[in-house]
């Protein structure tokens, strides 16, 4: 374990005063995730300020540990490189950064269900309640294909469909638009990859596998594998991982500037 450094200190006591005042928050009906997590653009919920708050709110012990654990680990050796004042910026940016990467590739994602919802109602047919349905991952595709079939054939008429989607389509955009994003680990995945830069050869521990890794390899593959499972976009993966490749590309442009700046100022 490295020596705990200011900076880092200082963010892993706000990460865990946070927790701790969420839990106690609770109990009084306060939900802290609701009110600090960052959700998408067109929510209802959405407050700018969440850029910054949701990267100290956690959704449970081991989401905080994972997290501070890397932050003490890797942060702790690159702020006694860097000083605490530029890795405190680093942090918060890339954090940020994560966010705001996040909430484009939500944007991109949920733009084949915003065209198809309108150009439903725009022509409500058989063919444009399947593309609705197909948009998105809320409603059940057998489900659509067989009232699209009974529309068709005249089991339900027009007026009938319409009326049951403009009430499901509301509670479809409340699911897909309130559901926060917590957590630190844009703003972690941001000091993996620097930390990968900084100390390449550095041959980390990994549980469970016998032998030491790389950084620079471990960096990879684990941008790989979030690249991955981002596009899967496997069922039940709650894990929001393009939010950690953007707090990785944020680093990585961030880096890039100041690598520039100082080739700059020796020049």
């Amino acid at each position: 374990m490295p020596q705990l450094t200011n900076g880092a200190k200082a963010l892993l006591l706000a990460n865990i005063a946070v927790f701790v005042l969420g839990f106690l928050a609770e109990r009084t009906g306060f939900d802290i995730d609701k009110n600090l997590g960052l959700y998408y653009i067109k929510s209802e919920y959405f407050k700018p300020l969440q850029f910054i708050t949701y990267m100290f709110v956690h959704a449970g012990f081991m989401h905080l540990f994972f997290n501070m654990f890397a932050l003490v680990q890797f942060g702790s050796m690159i702020e006694s490189v860097w000083g605490t004042k530029r890795f405190v910026f680093y942090y918060l940016v890339t954090g940020v950064g994560a966010g705001v990467i996040h909430i484009i590739v939500t944007h991109l994602q949920l733009m084949p269900f915003l065209d198809a919802v309108d150009a439903f109602f725009a022509n409500p047919t058989p063919d444009s309640l399947v593309a609705l349905g197909t948009s998105t991952p809320v409603f059940k595709d057998a489900a659509i294909m067989e009232l699209a079939d009974r529309w068709r054939t005249g089991f339900y008429t027009d007026e009938q469909i319409i009326e049951a989607f403009e009430q499901q389509i509301p509670q479809a955009k409340a699911m897909l638009f309130n559901t926060p994003v917590v957590g630190a680990s844009g703003a972690v995945f941001g000091l993996l990859l620097a930390f990968g830069l900084m100390f390449p050869n550095l041959k980390l521990q990994i549980i469970f596998i016998p032998i030491g890794i790389p950084a620079k390899y471990f960096v990879i593959l684990y941008g790989i594998a979030e690249l991955f499972f981002g596009i899967k976009d496997f069922s039940g993966d709650n894990i929001a991982h393009f939010a950690h490749l953007g707090g990785m590309l944020v680093g990585f442009v961030l880096l890039m500037v100041w690598s520039r700046g100082n080739r700059q100022r020796y020049e």
